[in-house]
C-alpha cells in the first residue's frame, strides 16, 4: 500500500544523486533538506577546487566544519536560538509566498 503522506524527493550531494521521502504536510522539511545538500555540494566543490583534495577528505572536512557549527550552536544562550529559529521560519515562508 502507498504512503500518500510522504513525498519522495530527489537531491544532489557532491557527485552523487539520493532520494529520500519527506512529509507532504511539512513543506519546511523538503526545504531544510534542499538547502543542506545545495550548501554541501557548494562547500565540496569550494574544497574539491582550492584545496585540490581527495573527494574523501573533502568530506571529512565538512564533517568537521558542521560538527564546529553545532558545537557552536549548542552554546549559544536559548533566546538566540529562538531567534534564530523564528528568522529562519519567516525566510521560509517567505519563501513559499514568492514561490506561489
Amino acid at each position: 500500500m502507498k504512503d500518500d503522506s510522504k513525498l519522495k524527493i530527489r537531491f544532489k550531494v557532491g557527485d552523487r544523486e539520493y532520494s529520500m521521502s519527506v512529509s507532504r504536510d511539512n513543506p519546511t522539511e523538503e526545504y531544510n533538506i534542499r538547502e543542506a545538500a545545495k550548501r554541501v555540494t557548494e562547500k565540496y566543490s569550494a574544497y574539491m577546487l582550492r584545496q585540490g583534495l581527495e573527494p574523501i577528505d573533502c568530506y571529512a572536512l565538512l564533517a568537521l566544519e558542521m560538527a564546529i557549527k553545532n558545537v557552536e550552536s549548542e552554546a549559544k544562550p536559548d533566546s538566540e536560538k529562538n531567534l534564530e529559529r523564528r528568522l529562519k521560519e519567516i525566510e521560509t515562508d517567505i519563501d513559499e509566498a514568492l514561490k506561489a
